[in-house]
């Protein structure tokens, strides 16, 4: 296990008191050996500071470099000759795929004699992130797809003819039974069951038996952007899954829902750009089941909660709507 190893001098303010010269070191053991992608792990930042100073770290996610904190952790300290060792624990996840810098993390020093806004940081370093799916022998990621080449156009150009001739007919059968325009036609499904209905249809398509799997796995991610366009508002469809990954927060879901729904985007996209052949499609449709479920749990229970908080609001005031 290698040691990355930062020494940072507490020269920071010209004026700072004689004590605030003592050097600061921060030194970082990474994570051994690979990492999966979206799982957690784990890796270790040892200071050594002066005893009247205070070290804190910074929570906030590094922007843009592909990883998430989910905690720190202090687990130890010893105090020897006015200085103080203390050891950190740090949880991170990854969600990008290969080699990969895990940036450096900025600490606040505060406390008796520590220069004002005082702030250090640990150093970074490199991780593998291999995909949290397995592949088989010879799965290999390949050349990337030219862009388009694999959108299933057949299929859409069908079932949008098909979609035409329904609403055609439909208001050409209003007009004629009540002698009057046609209605205009108002879907009544819920997004869940839109949703569902989509994937039925998906699943009962030859793609997968024609090895279509490009085809397919479009057509398994678009059934989820549109559902999550529909039941949160969020604009799924325009996003990179990158950006989708991290706007899945705003569905309230719980966090594994969340990082199953990252894996099935960004393994779809491999299929989809990169060629590589699942082992079992039928299975990431059975994922993609369960995801819908549950991001509609987390949709009713919202609602339930914003009902009950109205229907407070509204007998606090006198039971005016």
């Amino acid at each position: 296990m290698r040691r990355t190893t930062i020494l940072l001098l507490a020269a920071f303010l010209a004026s700072a008191p004689a004590a605030a010269q003592e050097a600061v070191s921060l030194n970082v053991t990474p994570p051994a050996g690979k990492i999966k992608l979206a799982d957690s792990f784990k890796f270790k930042v040892e200071a050594s500071l002066p005893e009247n100073y205070l070290l804190k770290p910074d929570t906030s996610a590094p922007e843009g470099s592909g990883f998430e904190l989910v905690s720190f952790t202090r687990t130890g300290e010893t105090k020897k000759d006015g200085r103080k060792t203390e050891t950190f624990e740090i949880e991170a996840r990854a969600f990008a795929l290969g080699i990969s810098t895990f940036p450096a993390l900025s600490w606040r020093l505060s406390g008796a004699d520590a220069p004002a806004d005082a702030e250090v940081k640990s150093s970074s370093f490199t991780v593998e992130v291999l995909p949290l799916f397995k592949t088989k022998e010879g799965e290999g990621i390949r050349d990337i797809y030219p862009p388009f080449r694999y959108i299933p156009w057949l299929w859409l150009l069908a079932l949008a003819l098909a979609a035409a001739a329904a609403i055609y007919f439909y208001r050409r059968r209003g007009r004629t039974a009540a002698g009057a325009p046609g209605l205009a036609w108002l879907d009544s499904r819920s997004p869940y069951q839109r949703a569902r209905d989509r994937l039925d249809g998906l699943e009962k398509s030859p793609l997968t038996a024609a090895g279509k799997l490009k085809e397919f796995y479009t057509g398994l991610t678009s059934v989820l952007r549109f559902y999550l366009a529909e039941e949160f508002s969020i604009d799924a469809a325009q996003m990179t899954t990158a950006v989708l990954g991290r706007e899945l927060k705003k569905t309230g879901a719980d966090i594994k829902t969340a990082l199953r729904a990252r894996e099935l985007l960004q393994k779809s996209d491999l299929v989809k750009f990169a060629r590589l052949k699942p082992a079992d499609a039928a299975e990431d449709s059975r994922a993609l089941e369960e995801l819908l479920m549950e991001f509609n749990r987390a949709a009713e229970n919202a609602r339930v909660l914003a009902a009950a908080a109205a229907a407070a609001a509204q007998k606090q005031g006198g039971g005016k709507p």
